[in-house]
């Protein structure tokens, strides 16, 4: 008599397909897990995902800093205000872990760097009240805005989160970064554009 039931079937009839969900879980978490120490994940000598350094994205040349943005009380404000300074564009969201860990850092050195370098904390949270929670919580106090529909993001070339673009007094956007700083990084990055 023959079990057609899977789960009761012998087990030399089961397909081995546990294996391959661990690899897949082991990938995806790996993927997924930020962080600026993310390292190229290797099967033998063969690379099954970059590390982040290798798909950082291209600063946009020649980008028209006029981009409005809106800010928490009902405005807009636009980033070519800031012209005539370098500027640290910082998208975050309050999904992001790895956003909300680099945060008070960000925060520190912007009291380090006093004036002499503006910053703007961007949210690409779909609430405005998860973004104002998070900046609550983590005690920021640099400009911030709200960018729900990704459009200041999107021109900017994003693609993960976080992501911080850094930009010139005369405008140039010098580098467009993805993955979490932390203070020392964020100021050697700081450094290339004062």
């Amino acid at each position: 008599m023959h079990n057609s039931n899977p789960f009761t079937a012998p087990r030399s009839h089961r397909p081995i397909r546990f294996g391959a969900l661990l690899i897949a879980v082991g990938l995806i978490a790996a993927a997924c897990s930020g962080g600026s120490d993310t390292q190229t994940i290797k099967l033998g000598e063969q690379p099954l995902a970059p590390a982040i350094e290798d798909i950082q994205s291209e600063a946009p040349e020649g980008l028209d800093l006029d981009i409005a943005f809106g800010t928490f009380d009902g405005q807009i404000a636009n980033l070519g205000d800031y012209a005539g300074q370098p500027l640290v564009v910082n998208f975050f969201a309050a999904w992001c872990p790895s956003c909300i860990s680099e945060m008070p850092d960000f925060e520190a050195v912007h009291q380090q760097v006093g004036d002499s370098v503006a910053m703007v904390g961007l949210s690409i949270d779909a609430d405005a009240i998860d973004a104002l929670e998070l900046i609550d919580q983590t005690g920021i106090t640099y400009d911030t805005g709200w960018d729900p529909r990704t459009t200041a993001y999107i021109e900017f070339g994003g693609f993960a989160m976080p992501t911080t673009v850094f930009i010139d007094a005369s405008g140039e956007v010098v580098e467009v970064f993805s993955g979490a700083l932390n203070a020392e990084a964020l100021l050697d990055k700081i450094d290339q554009i004062t």
